[in-house]
């Protein structure tokens, strides 16, 4: 079976973005053969965010360094489905400068800065999704590569309160 995993991250209007493409939410729910992972958001509050309280995509809230939930995550165990390290996360940067700080870091060939968000953990759950989606046991099915997501996540402190299986 051929994998696809999809990391989803909010913009404007509830549309969100997957690579170069929109996705309109109403769409998500008829991806056929897609893991959906999508970022829970950053309002620090329960409040649902979309696409990623979507039903059929996996969302995503971020931790922090001491694996408790980062204080700026959405979060809610009716919707949030697992949580991911998101805060303080060195990654690339688009270009040299950025309205937050710490600033990037650039050599001749790319930038760099620590960011946090649930776009950073997101990143994280989709390549536990692509690693589960390879090994053949589990290759059958975007559900089953849902469920052995979701039945394997550590139980850290806040399951069941922040998110509903754990990281």
């Amino acid at each position: 079976a051929a994998a696809a995993a999809l990391a989803l991250e909010v913009r404007d209007e509830g549309v969100a973005r997957a690579g170069d493409v929109d996705v309109v939410p109403g769409d998500i729910a008829v991806i056929a053969g897609v893991v959906v992972v999508a970022a829970a958001g950053n309002s620090g509050n329960p409040s649902k965010t979309y696409p990623a309280a979507y039903t059929k995509a996996i969302a995503v809230a971020a931790t922090n360094n001491l694996d408790k939930k980062a204080y700026f995550s959405s979060y809610g165990a009716r919707w949030v489905d697992v949580a991911a390290p998101g805060e303080y996360i060195f990654s690339t940067w688009k270009d040299s400068a950025s309205r937050y700080d710490p600033q990037p870091e650039c050599d001749a060939a790319a930038c760099y800065k620590y960011a946090s968000g649930t776009s950073m953990s997101t990143p994280v759950a989709a390549a536990v999704v692509a690693l589960i989606w390879s090994t053949p046991a589990y290759a059958t099915s975007n559900l089953s590569v849902r469920g052995r997501l979701e039945s394997t996540a550590d139980r850290i402190a806040g399951t069941g309160v922040y998110w509903s299986a754990g990281r």
